[in-house]
């Protein structure tokens, strides 16, 4: 059994490969704080990886130095790391896991989930399986049905609450990176290969700032974080 453990935070790294020794007291565990710690077989030539290299299970976290303008699994399979990836992350919302799963990692697991559960999940995952949290998994089914609605209905169509100023709820991170993009006039397509989102990831994003700041579209939107004092404070937030 082979397993490499991927998170830049020492205290949490450390429990996790407490984890899965327990789980696999036998492996042959690597640890690392950053993709540029890959092992040095694997770094590409030319573009090309010079060597593949099979895990059996890959622990990793979803924002890792060195996956910079990129998704740190795109960074592990172009230098040759193969197997199958449960990302264990601080995020836990569905519009993060979306994005987790689309890039090819067969678990989300926050870094919340309780230690047995988390074990199980990583057991399923070294077994062929995969796994998201119920509550998850169903703010994903949530998703998609918006998903539907936004292909169908023009972004103009979106309900402008009463009133102006601060948002009904804190946008996310994610969404101020989104924001500041789209007071730039980016289209999805720019603003997710930017930020390395998916394009329906992005459109999902700008649909909740829209609630969120009440507005009728995107320049609707731009106009009402300016007067909420939102969009300077995005305009550093605008890199991944």
């Amino acid at each position: 059994m082979k397993i490499l453990v991927a998170d830049d935070h020492p205290l949490f790294r450390d429990a996790l490969e407490l984890s899965v020794r327990q789980a696999w007291p036998d492996a042959e565990i690597g640890c690392i704080g950053s993709l540029l710690e890959l092992p040095a077989a694997s770094v590409p030539a030319d573009g090309i990886p010079a060597t593949l290299i099979r895990y059996d299970l890959i622990v990793l976290d979803w924002r890792m130095p060195g996956a910079e303008g990129s998704n740190p699994i795109a960074v592990l399979r172009q230098s040759g790391i193969q197997g199958p990836v449960a990302v264990v992350t601080g995020a836990e919302d569905a519009l993060t896991a979306l994005e987790v799963l689309r890039c090819g990692a067969e678990a989300f697991l926050p870094k919340t989930t309780p230690r047995r559960v988390l074990a199980q999940a990583l057991r399923l995952v070294a077994e062929g399986g995969s796994f998201v949290p119920k509550c998850v998994a169903l703010d994903l089914l949530h998703m998609t049905d918006l998903s539907l609605d936004i292909d169908e209905a023009d972004e103009g169509d979106s309900p402008s609450l009463e009133g102006e100023g601060a948002p009904s709820s804190p946008l996310t991170d994610r969404e101020q990176q989104v924001l500041s993009m789209l007071a730039t006039g980016a289209t999805n397509k720019e603003i997710g290969r930017h930020l390395s989102l998916q394009e329906v990831t992005v459109k999902l994003h700008t649909r909740r700032i829209l609630r969120k700041l009440g507005a009728r579209n995107r320049t609707d939107a731009v106009r009402r974080a300016q007067q909420a004092g939102l969009l300077s404070r995005s305009l550093d937030e605008a890199s991944p």
